[in-house]
Order: C-alpha cells, then sequence, then structure tokens
C-alpha cells in the first residue's frame, strides 16, 4: 500500500508540473533611502502617520499601466515586501531621517503617539508605465500636537524609468517617493 502512494503521489507531482501546477516564484521590493543628501540639521520630533493609497495599489501585487491601451496590469509574481501603505510610510520615515539627519523622525501606529508634529501622506496615485516613467500624486499635510495643520500641499512628481526590467520601474517609484519626501523636509527647514 505504501509503494502505491508512493507512486500516486509522484505520478500527481510529475502532473502538476507538466500542467503547470507550480507556481512561479515571486519576487519581492522595498523602498529604500541610500544617496539622500541632509537637507537640514534642524531638530524636530516627528511622526509619519500610515499612507493611504488608493484601492487599486493597496494590494501586494505591483500595478504597472500600458500608456497606449489604458489597460491596468496586476502583476501577480512582482510583489511588495509589506502592504504598500507601510512600504511608503517606512519609505517616507526613512528618507525623512536622512534628510534631517538631527531629528527624531519615527513611523508611528497609534493615535496616543504624540509627537511635536506629525506628517499624513495621502496618495492620489501612482501610475507606473514600465519603459517609460512614474507618475506620483499625493496630498501630505503637517500638524502640531494640537491638530492643527501647519502646511497642506498638492503635487505631481515625474519620474522617467531607466531601464526595461520591474526593478528599474520600483527604483523610479523609489525616487518618486524621495522627492515627495524631499518637499516635506524642506518644510521643515523653512520652520
Amino acid at each position: 500500500m505504501k509503494k502505491f502512494l508512493v507512486a500516486i503521489s509522484v505520478l500527481f507531482m510529475g502532473a502538476c508540473s507538466i500542467l503547470g501546477g507550480y507556481s512561479q516564484k515571486s519576487t519581492f521590493y522595498m523602498m529604500n533611502s541610500s544617496g539622500l543628501e541632509k537637507i537640514s540639521g534642524k531638530k524636530f520630533n516627528i511622526g509619519v502617520g500610515k499612507v493611504n493609497v488608493p484601492d487599486i495599489l493597496n494590494k501586494p501585487q505591483l500595478v504597472v499601466y500600458d500608456k497606449d491601451s489604458h489597460e491596468v496590469n496586476i502583476l501577480e509574481f512582482e510583489r511588495w515586501g509589506e502592504p504598500l501603505p507601510y512600504v511608503l510610510q517606512g519609505a517616507i520615515t526613512s528618507d525623512l531621517m536622512a534628510y534631517l539627519p538631527d531629528s527624531f523622525v519615527k513611523s508611528v501606529e497609534f493615535a496616543s503617539e504624540n509627537l511635536d508634529y506629525a506628517v499624513r501622506v495621502k496618495i492620489n496615485k501612482i501610475e507606473a508605465y514600465q519603459n517609460d516613467k512614474v507618475v506620483l500624486s499625493a496630498w501630505w499635510h503637517i500638524e502640531n500636537t494640537k491638530g492643527k495643520i501647519l502646511a497642506r500641499r498638492q503635487k505631481t512628481y515625474e519620474v522617467k524609468v531607466k531601464g526595461e526590467n520591474i526593478s528599474d520601474l520600483v527604483s523610479a517609484e523609489n525616487e518618486a517617493v524621495n522627492l515627495l519626501s524631499a518637499d516635506i523636509a524642506e518644510y521643515f527647514a523653512k520652520m
């Protein structure tokens, strides 16, 4: 009976591999803050809240747009290492730490974490066009501990994709987030 079960298992695994029953290996991506230069030496205590993203982007898979057909492609095997709101929150936090190295900057998970300033970001869109460009549009604001909004901005960033691979596309998305974070840091530098 054991030999029969082993034989059936081997046949089943062979059939699965022939028929495509095994899935392709996924690749996971994150963003980083490498190469960013200091914008200000001022000292602030800053909390960066979870980033709001549109539903189309709030999934593990990378989303790519076709510039000619307006088709949206969800890449099943190209994924974010964490949910995108947390990838973006972590990237903006790390960017601000690089741009404002004398400040205390942290990702905030709970409303009870009161720091002197809170940064809130809402992504309107991240349109990633393979072999072309990334367009990121976002609202951001800075508020004090009393909830008073000190600054509110909306801006669109466009970054050229420098290559043909998905990793090149992610690098362009990362660069667009770096630009968004730089605008936030510039506001702190003027305070």
